[in-house]
């Protein structure tokens, strides 16, 4: 987790607006009014899908064609901005996979990022240099950000396992959640380099961020972001306040490739259980769940795109 995001020349410093995470109890969650959320980095985009009452679409204007355009990538950032009691606060989950995509996004949509306060990195194992081994013998490099450069940018990296507060207690970064479903058996194929040689990590546990909305049924909003959604992700945002009434997902759920497509079926049937009120399935879900998903929950499904917007009361 980062106080400011990444190398990003224009953010405010650690001795700016950016607040300072506390590792507290979880059920501490202060309510917020309301929540927008901007995907910035997706592995699709849309152009000609309509806005409705709870989505907008980048526009298209006269001149449409000659303007810079929105870049799709194997990646994912959400940006989260807050409002509570006359405050707007923002957040940037994740910055997608490459060092341009984000930034150029951003530029594209118009989006300064001078109040972003903090970013959050959620993929486990982020900070090691890693590598995925297929099946088929294919190995993926997956090297760290680069800490030096975050320091000499002066932010600051806060690394937490556990439940931590940011926004003065606005947000919640879940920190280890455990499995609880017997399907879900996480992503065997990557590897971490240490002192000791290469070691799996599996994914046997992941992360997720929880924020809490005034107003009864629609108290609960979660927004997820890399590794991936999952069941025991919206089954711990029910255990830790309390609350069963899930407002939201939005992420990726792993569910594209021959090693998980096999439980898109047992996905979907937790999925229609938890029942949000929104889905917004993106990133590592893949075409064949997200139907799927979309035929199980068609009222609450919406179709993923760079750019979209979406305003939770």
């Amino acid at each position: 987790m980062c106080e400011i995001t990444g190398p990003f020349s224009s953010l405010p410093s650690k001795h700016g607006s950016a607040t300072h995470s506390q590792t507290i109890n979880p059920l501490h969650l202060q309510p917020v009014d309301s929540l927008d959320v901007t995907i910035v980095v997706d592995n699709a985009i849309d152009i000609l899908l309509p806005s409705d009452e709870r989505t907008k679409r980048p526009l298209l204007t006269w001149d449409w064609s000659e303007k810079r355009q929105l870049i799709a990538e194997h990646g994912y950032s959400v940006l989260l901005t807050f409002h509570r009691n006359g405050e707007d606060r923002s957040i940037l989950y994740d910055a997608g996979l490459s060092q341009e995509t984000a930034t150029h996004n951003l530029d594209v949509l118009g989006i300064d990022l001078k109040n972003v306060e903090a970013m959050v990195l959620l993929h486990p194992g982020a900070w090691r240099d890693r590598k995925i081994v297929f099946p088929s013998g294919t190995e993926i490099h997956m090297p760290p950000p680069s800490r030096k450069l975050l320091e000499d940018e002066e932010v600051q990296v806060l690394e937490e396992r556990g439940p931590t507060l940011l926004l003065n207690g606005s947000v919640l970064v879940s920190g280890q959640v455990e499995r609880v479903t017997s399907f879900e058996k996480g992503f065997p194929f990557q590897q971490a380099t240490t002192a000791r040689g290469n070691r799996t990590l599996g994914y046997g546990m992941t992360k997720a961020s929880y924020a809490t909305c005034r107003g009864g049924a629609w108290s609960w909003f979660q927004a997820v972001a890399i590794p991936w959604l999952s069941m025991f992700s919206g089954r711990n945002a029910q255990r830790v306040t309390g609350v069963e009434k899930i407002r939201g997902f939005i992420g990726g759920l792993h569910l594209t490739g021959k090693t998980f497509e096999k439980i898109i079926p047992e996905t979907v049937e937790e999925l229609k259980k938890i029942r949000p009120d929104v889905i917004v399935p993106g990133h590592c879900t893949g075409w064949r769940a997200a139907h799927q998903i979309s035929r199980a929950l068609p009222q609450a499904y919406v179709q993923t795109s760079i750019g979209t917007h979406m305003l939770f009361h």
